[in-house]
């Protein structure tokens, strides 16, 4: 488990083309290196190139979304 401090920001999606990135936060724990789970503590705004800003008032959980393929009946990370 890492734990950042947020001076400017930190990209909660590493595996997106784009990048995620969560600004203003206290803090950032980077729970699950895999699923890419991360604990963000603080009023913070996820700011994203290819989706909308959320403003985010209090502490939350961010993961990444996953999503069922019906023809190989498997779950995958979802891809930008």
């Amino acid at each position: 488990m890492q734990t950042a401090k947020t001076a400017t920001r930190v990209n909660v999606a590493p595996s997106s083309t784009e990048g995620h990135f969560i600004e203003k936060a206290n803090q950032v724990i980077n729970l699950d290196n895999v699923n890419e789970t991360f604990q963000v503590k603080g009023s913070s705004k996820l700011v994203t190139k290819n989706h909308t800003t959320l403003e985010i008032k209090e502490d939350c959980l961010i993961t990444c979304q996953v999503v069922h393929d019906p023809f190989t009946n498997t779950f995958n990370k979802s891809r930008d």
